[in-house]
């Protein structure tokens, strides 16, 4: 049967539309959008027809650029290929969507297609937040490691935190009432009119992070007005850090009170013995300080006529008169019984050292027992100056004899 041509060119356009539908159908199959522009970077074509949540047509003679939330913007603009340029754009509802997107050039402008990797984008960016907070965790709690103790380790970590988020400061903070008490001081000093009470979150907009556990320690970071607030990775990253921090100050704590139990005096919360060999150790030395040896006078007739409650007091109010002329520098000591000894930081002569230390011996009353008497707290002084080579244990002998005779002067009983 022949065709006549006009049968001819209806079957050719026919296979030509069906040609065309077909490769539409293909190229949407394998791409999430097709698109082409003119040479002023206009949509001309955009398939599928609710492209980005938008009607297609809709986008129609309006700049691809537009449409961009993040990326080059030069993309399409190229007049060369580009295969596999990531590019985020707004989509009608608002949300951002991230497309793979390879170009090649067409006419005056570009014919293009994209996949959607928004997931495979979201799942990388969780991955690498995840390698970037275990690689900073990871970089905190080495440098925390080689420090050698809890205490210097945590105060290490504190010191690095800032610069790990970034912040202006960070700090180990424990709750006190219906406020904060300072464990340990990172950097700077910490902005606590800006803390919320324990138990609740920071403003919003306050820049401030805090983690830590419930009713526990918490590591608070901050920063300035100028900087932006915190985001959910700094907040990861402060989560992860908080117990190991916790662990530390625990651990710190613990350090703290078998020192204290190994150089401290139980009763007077004073060092002891060795605690006072300790702390001068390289200290004696001509011209550095005076030694002051103290016995606490009418001990033992006190403990006959009150018990030794009333002793003990006695022993525990020497201790505060000792605090009380305690400057910065000054070790105080009770060396056992009713011996006590202070160091006297930078005082280079005996008038000077006795200026200072003759409160401690001065009468007066025994606190809270006012049956003892108006002068029950009473105690003998030696005061001795470090010679040229004289270790401290020599010192102390002087000290110790220079209070005798004073004690034989007064004619008190020692014990």
């Amino acid at each position: 049967m022949d065709v006549f041509p006009d049968d001819r060119a209806q079957s050719l356009a026919s296979a030509l539309i069906d040609s065309r539908a077909r490769w539409r159908d293909f190229a949407l199959l394998a791409a999430d959008l097709v698109f082409e522009t003119d040479g002023a970077g206009c949509f001309t074509f955009i398939g599928p027809d609710d492209a980005l949540g938008y009607r297609a047509e809709t986008l129609l003679g309006q700049p691809a650029a537009q449409l961009l939330s993040s990326g080059c913007a030069a993309l399409f603009r190229s007049r060369h290929a580009v295969r596999g340029a990531r590019v985020w754009l707004n989509r009608a509802d608002g949300t951002a969507t991230c497309l793979d997107v390879t170009v090649v050039p067409h006419e005056e402008g570009l014919r293009g297609a994209a996949r959607d990797v928004t997931a495979e984008e979201r799942m990388a960016e969780v991955s690498a937040r995840a390698l970037r907070r275990a690689t900073t965790l990871g970089r905190l709690l080495r440098l925390g490691q080689r420090q050698g103790d809890s205490g210097a380790a945590l105060a290490a970590i504190l010191r690095a935190l800032p610069a790990a988020l970034p912040a202006v400061g960070a700090a180990l903070l424990v709750p006190e009432g219906q406020g904060w008490r300072l464990a340990m001081e990172g950097t700077g000093p910490v902005p606590l009119d800006r803390l919320p009470p324990p138990g609740e979150a920071p403003a919003a907009g306050a820049r401030l992070l805090l983690a830590g556990s419930e009713g526990g320690a918490c590591v608070v970071a901050w920063r300035d007005a100028e900087q932006p607030d915190f985001d959910a990775e700094d907040r990861d990253l402060l989560d992860a850090l908080a117990m190991p921090v916790a662990g530390l100050h625990a651990e710190a704590l613990r350090q703290q009170e078998l020192a204290q139990a190994a150089h401290g005096d139980a009763l007077t919360g004073l060092l002891n013995r060795r605690g006072f060999t300790l702390a001068l150790a390289g200290r004696v030395r001509p011209g550095a300080g005076a030694l002051v040896f103290i016995d606490l006078d009418g001990l033992k007739p006190l403990n006959d006529a009150l018990g030794h409650e009333a002793g003990d007091a006695a022993l525990r109010g020497m201790a505060e008169r000792l605090r009380a002329v305690c400057w910065p520098g000054d070790v105080a000591a009770r060396l056992g019984g009713d011996e006590f000894c202070l160091w006297l930081d930078g005082v280079g002569g005996e008038a000077a050292a006795l200026d200072r230390a003759l409160p401690l011996g001065q009468p007066g009353p025994l606190p809270g027992w006012p049956q003892a008497g108006d002068c029950a707290l009473r105690a003998s002084l030696g005061i001795a100056l470090p010679a040229p080579g004289e270790d401290l244990g020599s010192l102390m002998m002087r000290a110790d004899a220079a209070m005798y005779r004073v004690k034989r002067t007064k004619g008190g009983e020692r014990r």
